[in-house]
């Protein structure tokens, strides 16, 4: 008889042994699966924490006299590991043909100045990042010659949407700006009377930083914002800057939200990885006892095949396939329950706070499965051959005449 039909016939005959062995597989490929998935689950969230804390390296001047040059943040953007850029440029500018908002009567030149604000993205850094003041209506520039301006401004001038507003910088040069949007902060009836033109909030003008440039005399950047693609690699890149820029600018990082978001799934990895070690070690231990201990009862039955010409290759193949066959059934009900299970794994892991916070997806993949399938078959593999080791090295006759005596 084939040695895949005498392992189907002990299966069917030996259902206690077999249900036992399917049990014990069962729980330990459900705890291997639930930990690898949640482990594979917490890697993805770490790079998901990533891309969404976006964590930077702030660097701003120390003196306006020595500005970030475009050449500097070029150089910036081709260290290793920087994602992108926020460049913040200021310049004041004079106002044609529209008024500015003034509390006194002050004749000094910054009294008759706009200050024009720009950054690559208002929406990621700066007033309107932090909430110190809103969009209410229009949308962020997104051309160069784009600017939001302050409602109150815009009311008192008769602008629109889409209005055209006429800047001039201290060389006498025109520039065209178009309105996209409108802001407001609420704090602008609490300026005093004698703060000057150019530092009242009605008169801040946001837009893009090619416009700064063009109202510069000294072209340049009073801050950059460098973002990082990997939270790790913040002070190394902050040592780049350092060494690119000295003591031209001071350097500031900003990576507490993902530093905050990430000690618990750290802590959470340690804790899985542990369980998945002590998961494999200890069905490995358990397996194989109890395979050398029902190995003991067959030695007979071995015995005998070995005598009549039995390969004893073909023995341990047949062994091997009776713990397949219940590691197939039972790794089968594991993925089916897999996901119940890690869910609720994870939520035994996972306080409800950091569950609402961790982007921690669960959901059994393929890799996952495989993962499984190496495992359960390499734990089997071992515990076959250690429980028939001593079977297979004995002499036959020895064997049945122990039986027989």
């Amino acid at each position: 008889m084939e040695f895949y039909k005498r392992a189907i016939r002990y299966l069917a005959r030996k259902r206690s042994k077999t249900a036992i062995l399917f049990l014990v597989l069962f729980v330990a490929e459900t705890m291997i699966l639930c930990t690898v998935t949640i482990l594979r689950a917490s890697e993805e969230a770490k790079s998901s924490l990533q891309e969404k804390t976006k964590s930077k390296v702030i660097a701003e001047i120390s003196d306006k006299d020595h500005l970030i040059t475009t050449e500097d943040i070029n150089a910036i953007f081709n260290f290793d590991g920087v994602k992108d850029i926020n460049k913040m440029a200021k310049s004041q500018c004079c106002p044609v043909g529209f008024r500015l908002y003034t509390g006194n009567q002050d004749s000094t030149k910054e009294n008759s100045q706009a200050q024009v604000v720009s950054y690559d993205s208002l929406s990621a850094d700066g007033p309107f990042a932090e909430g110190q003041i809103r969009l209410i209506k229009g949308d962020f520039p997104e051309d160069k010659n784009e600017i939001v301006v302050n409602q109150n401004l815009a009311e008192m001038n008769q602008w629109e949407l889409g209005d055209t507003v006429l800047l001039k910088n201290d060389a006498g040069e025109k520039i065209n700006a178009v309105i996209s949007g409108l802001y407001l902060s609420g704090t602008e009836s609490k300026q005093t009377k004698s703060t000057l033109a150019v530092y009242r909030i009605e008169n801040t003008i946001y837009g893009m930083p090619e416009l700064a440039l063009k109202l510069q005399r000294q072209k340049g950047f009073e801050s950059a914002s460098v973002y990082v693609k990997n939270p790790e690699q913040l002070t190394s890149i902050e040592q780049q800057i350092s060494r690119k820029l000295g003591k031209k600018v001071e350097l500031t990082k900003s990576d507490a939200l993902y530093r905050q978001m990430e000690q618990p799934l750290k802590q959470v990895v340690r804790v899985v990885k542990l369980m998945l070690i002590l998961t494999i070690g200890t069905a490995a231990i358990v397996i194989t006892l109890l395979l050398c201990m029902w190995m003991r009862a067959r030695k007979k039955e071995t015995a005998v095949y070995i005598s009549l010409g039995e390969n004893k290759g073909t023995i341990f193949l047949q062994i091997l396939l009776e713990g397949l066959l219940v590691f197939f059934m039972a790794t089968v009900i594991s993925v089916l329950s897999g996901n119940y299970m890690a869910e609720a794994l994870k939520k035994l892991l996972f306080t409800e706070n950091q569950i609402s916070s961790v982007p921690l997806e669960i959901g059994i993949r393929v890799a996952d499965i495989g993962w499984l399938a190496v495992a359960g078959a390499g734990i089997l593999l071992i515990a076959v051959g250690i429980s028939l080791i001593p079977i297979l090295l004995a002499n036959p006759k020895d064997t049945l005449s122990e039986m027989e005596g």
